[in-house]
């Protein structure tokens, strides 16, 4: 069995509260949706450094079988030690397919300190979108990383805030959790989680694919309701006794170019055992492409 990335989309059945009689949820969602919508618009073309720093560990099922060849137990095994890369890529954001999607395309540059071929391209094992012929862009723009050398799959959030857009709110249910601080300003904190719709997280394993729904927040700066971070949780049982359980951040920033990922914080975990652990930084953003007005 390998380490492998789960993720989520996520909910909306408005309630009108208010948090210490500031601006009601409803207000909070608007901008949330406004900014969606503007990074659908911004992100096509958006290039950038990417570093991957991981740690992870693959482990197996350990099957003892009995009496005509009847299970008697599996036990799910990891290893003590984990294993570390780092990688270095330029990374970009492009739309594909019949029905312009937006994925994330990797080519490696540099591999534990290696020089890769110009021409080798690592592409995404996780991906966005809704249902319908986008399904088969994404297939042929998976690539086994296991090839890679990498511990499991290397996961896409970069896109992740165009699960709220105006369109796909109605998908979730919203309710205000604490405030929170994010970099020294003070944030206001939503809380959501996935009712209805197929769009979401999209992971890919040996060809094969499955949506996984979720849970999270939403971190909005107070002073502009501009949305700075999300975070992503969710569980796969996978047999009697053991559980996939995969969480990840995604802290956006401010650009020239609009919106974009600053650092992605990813983990899964088999039960309570860390298998995967991918770091995820950007910089030098750029555009792979000129905006055509």
């Amino acid at each position: 069995m390998r380490a492998r990335a789960v993720f989520i989309a996520i909910l909306p059945a408005l309630s009108l509260a208010a948090q210490n009689n500031s601006a009601p949820l409803a207000e909070y969602l608007d901008a949330l949706a406004r900014t969606a919508a503007t990074f659908s618009v911004t992100a096509p073309g958006l290039a950038a450094d990417e570093t991957l720093d991981q740690r992870g560990r693959r482990g197996f099922m350990e099957i003892l079988r009995g009496k005509n060849n009847k299970v008697r137990s599996a036990d799910f095994k990891l290893p003590d030690e984990f294993r570390a890369h780092r990688v270095i890529s330029t990374w970009r954001l492009e739309e594909a397919g019949e029905g312009r999607v937006l994925h994330e395309v990797r080519t490696i540059v540099k591999m534990d300190g290696e020089d890769r071929a110009p021409d080798t391209e690592a592409r995404h094992a996780m991906t966005i979108g809704t249902r319908s012929t986008d399904d088969e862009t994404k297939r042929r723009l998976l690539e086994n990383l296991d090839q890679e050398q990498l511990e499991g799959a290397v996961t896409d959030f970069g896109q992740i805030i165009l699960l709220f857009t105006p369109r796909l709110l109605r998908d979730y249910e919203f309710s205000l959790g604490n405030p929170g601080t994010l970099d020294g300003a003070s944030a206001i904190v939503l809380r959501y989680l996935q009712t209805a719709g197929d769009q979401g997280l999209t992971f890919f394993e040996e060809r094969t694919e499955n949506r996984q729904p979720a849970a999270g927040e939403i971190w909005l700066r107070a002073s502009d309701l501009l949305p700075l971070r999300i975070t992503i949780a969710t569980e796969e049982p996978t047999a009697k006794k053991y559980t996939i359980r995969t969480e990840a951040t995604i802290d956006y920033r401010p650009s020239r170019f609009g919106l974009a990922p600053d650092h992605v914080i990813h983990r899964q975990f088999m039960n309570t055992s860390l298998m995967v652990e991918n770091d995820l930084h950007y910089a030098n953003f750029h555009r792979a492409h000129a905006m055509i007005p």
